[in-house]
C-alpha cells in the first residue's frame, strides 16, 4: 500500500471486543478502537455513545467507521458518523433480523407481554436505522452476506466476508481427566455438543440431534452424549431428556451440564462433536472444536458451510433427513483412525484460515478497496 493509499479506521465495538481487535491487529492502516459499555442503562449508554463517538471522530478524523455494535449503542454512533460524513461499514456475526423477529418479538407476542414487545420493536427500529445508513458490511460467512443482500439490497461488492479469528489456544490444552472427574463421565466414547441455550433455534438443534443419537446409545453402553451450554432453555432440555429417555441406564449417559467454565476440558474428553442450528453466522463452538482437533458433524447450512469441507475436515448433513446425522456420527465413532485424520485436518484448516494475521489480511484487503472506491 502506498502513502496515497493509506487510510484510517475508527472501530466502535461493545460485544466481544477481543474478537474484532484480533481481526484488525495486523491491518496496514491507522486503527483506533472505541470500546463502549453495553452494561449501562439504555439512556446512559446511548448518551455515552453519542458523546464518545463524536469525540473520537473529531480526534482521529477516520476515513471510515467499522461498527461492531447495535441498538442503543450502535444507532447513536451511526447518527454521529453520518452527521460527520464518515462512511460506515457494519460488521455482522449473526442474523440480527431473524434473532429479533424469532427469538425476541415472537415470544413476547406469544406471552402477550406488551412492554417487552415494544422494547424489542424499538431495538428492531434502531437496527433498521443502522443498516439503512451503512455504506457497506463485513460478514463472517457467505451465507450471512446473502442475508444482508436480501434484507438491505446492498450488493456483494460492498460486503466483505471475513470469518472470526482464533483468539486463544486454550481449546487445545484441556484435561479429559478433569472433565471425567467433574461431571461423572465414565464411558470410553463421548459425543459432545456445545451450544447456547439462550436461543430457541439452538435448543431445537439439540432436540434434532437427540433422536439420532439414542439408537447409538442403546447399541453401545460405552458411549455418552454430553451437552454443554446454559440459557433459558436448559431446564426445558433437561425435562425433555427425562421425558424421552425411559431407560435409566441410557439416561445416566446423557449429560445436560448447563454453562461450563472449563469447556476446554470437554473438548479434550470428546471423540466427536455434533452441532445443529437453524440460526448461526459462523459458530464459535465449531471453530473451538476444530481447534481442539475434533471431527465435527453439522447441518449443511449457514457458516458451517464455510467452516467444514464435507468429508475432509468434517461432515455436513441434511439434519432433516432421518438417519443422516446418525450415520455420520456412527461412522466416526467406529473409526478412530478416521476421527484422528479428520480432526487433524480440521485443526490445520482452522489455524490456516482463522489465524489472526490471515483474518487481518482479508479484512484489510476489503477495507482498503472500499476506501479507494469511495474516495
Amino acid at each position: 500500500m502506498t502513502a496515497t493509499d493509506a487510510f484510517s479506521i475508527l472501530v466502535i465495538t461493545s460485544h466481544r471486543p477481543a474478537e474484532v481487535i484480533h481481526s484488525i491487529s495486523g491491518l496496514d492502516a491507522e486503527t483506533n478502537v472505541l470500546s463502549l459499555d453495553a452494561d449501562a442503562a439504555p439512556p446512559i449508554r446511548a448518551l455515552a455513545a453519542l458523546r464518545r463517538t463524536d469525540a473520537a471522530i473529531r480526534r482521529h478524523r477516520p476515513d471510515l467507521v467499522l461498527l461492531d455494535c447495535f441498538e442503543t449503542i450502535g444507532a447513536p454512533a451511526v447518527w454521529v458518523a453520518s452527521r460527520r460524513e464518515v462512511p460506515i461499514v457494519v460488521r455482522l456475526v449473526g442474523d440480527h433480523w431473524r434473532t429479533i423477529e424469532e427469538e425476541r418479538l415472537a415470544p413476547a407476542r406469544k406471552r402477550r407481554d406488551a412492554p417487552a414487545y415494544l422494547r424489542h420493536r424499538t431495538s428492531q427500529a434502531l437496527n433498521c436505522y443502522i443498516f439503512d445508513r451503512a455504506d457497506g458490511f463485513v460478514t463472517v460467512s457467505t451465507a450471512l452476506r446473502d442475508v444482508v443482500t436480501d434484507r438491505t439490497g446492498c450488493q456483494h461488492e460492498r460486503i466483505g466476508v471475513v470469518p472470526i479469528p482464533i483468539t486463544t489456544d486454550a481449546f487445545r490444552t484441556g484435561s479429559a481427566a478433569a472433565a471425567r472427574a467433574a461431571f461423572g463421565i465414565d464411558t470410553d466414547l463421548v459425543l459432545l455438543t456445545v451450544t447456547n441455550l439462550t436461543f430457541r433455534a439452538k435448543y431445537d438443534g439439540v432436540r434434532t440431534i437427540l433422536p439420532e443419537v439414542l439408537p447409538l446409545l442403546r447399541a453401545d453402553d460405552e458411549l455418552s452424549y454430553v451437552v454443554a451450554g446454559g440459557g433459558q432453555y436448559h431446564e426445558r432440555l433437561v425435562a425433555d431428556l427425562d421425558d424421552r429417555i425411559d431407560d435409566p441406564a441410557i439416561r445416566r449417559r446423557v449429560h445436560a451440564l448447563g454453562h461450563v467454565e472449563t469447556v476446554a476440558d470437554l473438548y479434550a474428553l470428546a471423540d466427536v462433536f455434533a452441532y445443529v442450528s437453524d440460526l448461526d453466522g459462523y459458530p464459535n463452538v465449531v471453530l473451538e472444536a476444530q481447534t481442539a482437533g475434533l471431527p465435527v458433524v453439522a447441518n449443511d447450512a449457514y457458516g458451517m458451510r464455510d467452516q467444514i469441507a464435507d468429508g475432509d475436515t468434517g461432515f455436513l448433513v441434511d439434519s432433516e433427513s432421518p438417519g443422516a446425522l446418525r450415520r455420520r456420527i456412527e461412522l466416526l465413532l467406529e473409526n478412530p483412525t478416521m476421527r484422528r485424520r479428520i480432526g487433524a485436518r480440521a485443526r490445520l484448516r482452522a489455524r490456516r484460515e482463522n489465524d489472526p494475521e490471515a483474518i487481518s489480511d482479508r479484512l484489510g484487503s476489503f477495507l482498503s478497496a472500499f476506501v479507494r472506491d469511495i474516495r
